[in-house]
């Protein structure tokens, strides 16, 4: 570990950290968020090795591991966000790929490196491909990774693709094209629904389409660096739909752990894909228990994801720590591990 003289760390969780300020805060990403920066701060802390800062929404109670929280007014984050990063050593950043704003506060942070900040986070080409699903799509058909077709909004609105409605698809699903998690996410039952709904408001310009995937919704969590990727756990999504609409309502860490070869196998070729990918990286998956249990790569996120909550329990292991020596030493190793099954509750 080289982070003697690293002192002072910039945590940034977006929608806690004032993100939306200007916004009215939805009650389920506050948790979520919540969950995702205490669980680092508490494992910062614990490493003793760091004078933690963080953002907090004025309408949010700051966060008491921290050793200095900012306060965030209505439309004052990015001036915030901003100033901040001038004033520290370290910053991790925890941000949704939503209307690119991952991408946009990773920028900064890139920018912010030149000043004296180290940014421990991926790499310009691994975000933009995160954020966009579009561009992930084209990278995992261009690597032989197993992926859903993309459809973009506005070729659904072309008269052409009407021949879809031939195929055997049954259900379709509506995305953004910058979303996070399941949000935004619908189900059509035809493709004639899906573009009744995807034509209102133009919502073609930002929304894509997929076929809808039957079986199990897991994710798996990894550590890059320089082309190389190490697993950290197999983990089952539990994602509810009423219809139309998706909802995570809960992961289990090493609920997939029967599939830990194919995916650890998976996580070696998006490592060779992304080679500008550092440290924490979540990826979403389905497995199609019917197909000989093809496993379709989903999404791609490369920011801690909410499996990052139960890491330390499962691995036995604290996971920044992990991280931090992903990051900063040339000569990582993975230290010895354990695999157990941890119950994160949304």
């Amino acid at each position: 570990m080289i982070i003697e003289s690293l002192k002072k760390i910039l945590v940034c969780e977006f929608i806690t950290g004032g993100g939306l300020s200007a916004e009215v805060l939805p009650e389920s990403l506050v948790n979520e968020g919540s969950l995702m920066r205490d669980a680092l701060l508490h494992h910062l802390a614990d490493m003793s090795q760091f004078e933690i800062v963080t953002l907090h929404d004025a309408r949010l109670t700051p966060s008491p591991l921290a050793s200095h929280s900012v306060e965030v007014s209505a439309g004052q984050f990015n001036h915030v966000f901003t100033e901040t990063l001038g004033t520290v050593e370290l910053v991790w950043l925890i941000a949704p790929e939503t209307n690119g704003v991952l991408l946009e506060l990773s920028e900064l942070c890139y920018a912010s490196h030149e000043k004296g900040a180290l940014f421990l986070g991926c790499g310009f080409d691994s975000t933009l491909i995160g954020t966009s699903k579009t561009l992930c799509c084209e990278a995992l058909q261009q690597a032989n990774i197993h992926t859903l077709p993309v459809y973009a909004g506005e070729d659904l609105m072309q008269e052409e693709y009407q021949v879809l409605g031939a195929q055997d698809i049954k259900q379709w699903v509506a995305k953004p094209e910058d979303g996070a998690g399941c949000e935004g996410i619908r189900l059509f039952d035809s493709l004639d629904d899906l573009k009744g709904w995807i034509a209102q408001d133009e919502r073609y310009l930002s929304y894509l389409a997929q076929p809808y995937q039957a079986g199990v919704t897991a994710s798996f969590s990894m550590l890059c660096r320089n082309g190389k990727a190490w697993l950290l756990s197999c983990n089952q999504q539990h994602i509810e739909h009423d219809g139309s609409h998706f909802k995570l309502t809960g992961i289990t860490i090493n609920g997939m752990s029967a599939y830990w070869q194919r995916f650890e196998t998976i996580a070696r070729k998006i490592a060779k894909m992304l080679p500008d990918a550092l440290g924490y990286i979540g990826v979403d998956v389905i497995v199609d228990t019917e197909n000989a249990n093809k496993i379709y790569v989903i999404e791609i996120n490369p920011r801690l994801t909410t499996s990052y909550v139960g890491l330390e329990q499962a691995l036995d292991y604290n996971p920044a720590k992990l991280i931090l020596d992903c990051v900063l030493n040339d000569k990582f190793s993975m230290p010895n591990l354990a695999k157990k099954q941890v119950a994160i509750k949304l």
